[in-house]
């Protein structure tokens, strides 16, 4: 139920609205209005308000259960259908005002309206900004453009716009102007708030809108997009008289996995505003009282580092010297126009970067597009709106803040992945083991390896056995980037810590594949091939988890060893079966990544394992063994050009004559 009551106004009035809205009074029809002891007691009510009050009068109002509140010089048909539309909304989840143009000309209505949404809807200060903000730009619109008939071209040079502000006195003061009222009303529940602003305009005739649709265009500009900005949703109703706003509370705003930018920028938003205090900003303008303004406005939102330019060639000058983070850069100008000196920041790689905000006197679509073209970041009008320049320059310097600290953040990642590479490469054989085991068993190995990112998950080792054999193995985990790139360090680790005195491969894969399974996350899982050499027999025992089958050259033919078998960290219960082949002196043994096999080139075409053993052949006719793999290599990389769409790694094998083993490389 709600009552009516009022504020200081005539009580025949009340007596009329009250009759005309079938609303019951209180306290009583012999004394309708709020006392200083009435506060604690007030129930729900729709509070009727004359031209006295005052904005401290009205937040205190709006401290109490008043759900609605209405300027009684409004007509009594737009009171009416305004009763009867809040009459719906419950105290709790309801708030209106329905007021006209001296009032709203007067007071920053929407600084109160939001300040009493406030508690009800446990905003923050972000929140509390945007619908501040939002609510301000309709209720402009609403009145200048609705209410008053007023045109934004009367504002495009001084004289017009005196002659704007002549007719927005006098508008104000015409009853069929003033007594035209704007309505908000706001709803809310737990998920979202929805702010709805009427006013009492022309709005767009049908034939406006059919006719001449750029017309429509030009009447919900700028205004609109400061709304659309920061509203979750933003609508336009009943011919553009009506403009509805949604936001969700920011508790429910779950954004899905994004880029780093993103991230940073939804950090920022859940800690609130940045602290500007930092930013530098240079003003070209030369204007003093401009300047002056700015320089205010500035200090407002905690900015002190400013520099002011009262020309254009002064101005870039300081650009170098000041190393703004915004340019507010004024059109016209002595010695160098706005448009040029945009021209030569924008020419130059050192300060292409740097947001520039325009201000200027006109307002029309052909200067904002050749603002634009020029390279300019934002657009602001002259005489300038306060809290459209705050809305502005904050959304500016925030992105130039963010943009700088992805920037350390890119490279203090850049600097972790190169250290990150380098402890990789730092698993593979260094050049000293592999002369060691030239010397020690007779073998001559020739290492590629190029991953398709920063990191990768392919790596190769040998292993010194006992009895004089050599065990080597080749391992690629599924994937490629860090989180593969981690697991190769976890099973190099794993088989360092590992007492390794196996006879058969078979047994060698069991026990990895059973740690691999604990180890790994489901759909993470690691080709492997390993074999033991003996040079006492001249034979080549392996076993495979379903790694790419190496090749093995005996001068005269290739042949694909036999790798079945599941890859590693699937299944405990895989089982992994021997092999033993010959590998005398003069033998080769090609170990690779299915890189080589599966990428595809431009015509999307695989290499396959027969156009590898094409490739493989032809080289292997090379009697040098680095030239060998320089041929491999090449012929791959023709074939499916670099950059590598997967970690690309190979290991040449070969057993040497007894005579070449003691040479030095």
């Amino acid at each position: 139920m709600l009552y009516l009551t009022g504020d200081g106004i005539a009580k025949e009035k009340l007596l009329k609205i009250a009759k005309k809205c079938q609303l019951p009074l209180w306290p009583s029809d012999d004394n309708p209005f709020i006392r200083q002891s009435d506060y604690t007691k007030i129930p729900p009510a729709v509070c009727v308000i004359s031209d006295d009050f005052t904005d401290t009068r009205l937040q205190t109002l709006f401290q109490l259960p008043i759900t609605a509140l209405i300027d009684g010089n409004a007509s009594l048909k737009s009171i009416q259908d305004f009763v009867h539309r809040h009459q719906y909304n419950t105290s709790r989840n309801g708030l209106g005002f329905l007021l006209t143009g001296p009032i709203i000309y007067r007071f920053d209505v929407s600084m109160v309206f939001t300040t009493a949404l406030k508690e009800r809807f446990h905003l923050s200060s972000f929140h509390f900004d945007s619908i501040h903000l939002a609510l301000h730009e309709a209720l402009v619109n609403g009145l200048i453009h609705g209410n008053l008939k007023l045109s934004s071209n009367l504002r495009q040079s001084p004289d017009k716009y005196r002659l704007y502000t002549n007719l927005l006195r006098k508008r104000l003061n015409t009853p069929s102007f003033a007594k035209k009222a704007i309505g908000i009303s706001a709803q809310w529940d737990n998920l979202k708030m929805k702010i709805v602003i009427h006013d009492e305009g022309m709005g767009y005739s049908l034939s406006d809108i059919l006719k001449q649709p750029s017309s429509i265009e030009a009447k919900t500009g700028r205004g609109l997009r400061i709304i659309a900005s920061v509203a979750d949703s933003c609508t336009i109703d009943n011919y553009g008289r009506e403009i509805s706003l949604s936001f969700l509370k920011e508790s429910i705003k779950k954004p899905d996995k994004v880029s780093l930018f993103t991230a940073v920028e939804n950090q920022v938003s859940a800690i609130g505003k940045e602290n500007l205090s930092g930013c530098k900003v240079l003003i070209i303008e030369d204007d003093e009282s401009n300047q002056a303004l700015i320089a205010g406005l500035l200090a407002q939102l905690g900015i002190i580092q400013i520099s002011v330019a009262k020309d254009g060639i002064e101005g870039l000058n300081k650009v170098l010297s000041f190393e703004p983070d915004l340019i507010i850069l004024d059109i016209t100008m002595p010695k160098l126009d706005g448009f040029e000196v945009l021209n030569r920041l924008k020419s130059v790689s050192s300060t292409r970067s740097i947001p520039v905000l325009i201000q200027t006197a006109s307002d029309t679509r052909e200067a904002r597009d050749k603002t634009f073209k020029a390279g300019a970041s934002d657009f602001i009008t002259k005489p300038v709106n306060p809290l459209e320049f705050f809305a502005r320059v904050r959304t500016h310097l925030e992105h130039r803040l963010l943009v700088k600290r992805l920037e350390m953040r890119l490279k203090q990642i850049q600097t972790e992945l190169t250290t990150a590479q380098n402890m990789q490469l730092g698993l593979l054989p260094c050049p000293a083991t592999i002369q060691d085991i030239r010397k020690r068993y007779g073998f001559n190995i020739v290492p590629f390896f190029e991953p398709s990112d920063k990191l990768g998950g392919d790596f190769w080792q040998v292993i010194q056995l006992p009895q004089n054999k050599l065990g080597i193995y080749l391992c690629d985990f599924s994937g490629h980037g860090l989180a593969t790139a981690l697991n190769t360090f976890r099973l190099h680790t794993l088989i360092f810590q590992m007492q390794i005195n196996v006879e058969k491969p078979s047994d060698f894969l069991d026990i990895l594949n059973i740690q691999l399974c604990k180890l790994l996350q489901r759909g993470q899982f690691a080709t492997f091939f390993f074999g033991i050499l003996d040079p006492q027999n001249q034979t080549l025992t392996y076993a495979g988890a379903g790694s790419p089958p190496p090749f093995i050259w005996n001068q005269k033919r290739l042949t694909a060893l036999n790798t079945k078998g599941l890859p590693l960290g699937i299944s405990e219960k895989a089982v992994y079966t021997n092999h033993t082949v010959s590998f005398k002196t003069g033998h080769c043994l090609f170990m690779y990544s299915d890189a080589f096999t599966e990428t595809l080139n431009v015509k999307e075409d695989r290499l396959g394992q027969k156009g590898l053993a094409t490739i493989v052949k032809q080289a292997l006719k090379q009697s040098d063994l680095k030239e060998t793999m320089r041929l491999i290599v090449q012929d791959f990389f023709h074939f499916a050009p670099p950059p590598p769409q997967d970690d690309v790694s190979a290991v040449l094998l070969e057993c040497l004559p007894f005579s070449e083993q003691k040479e030095e490389k």
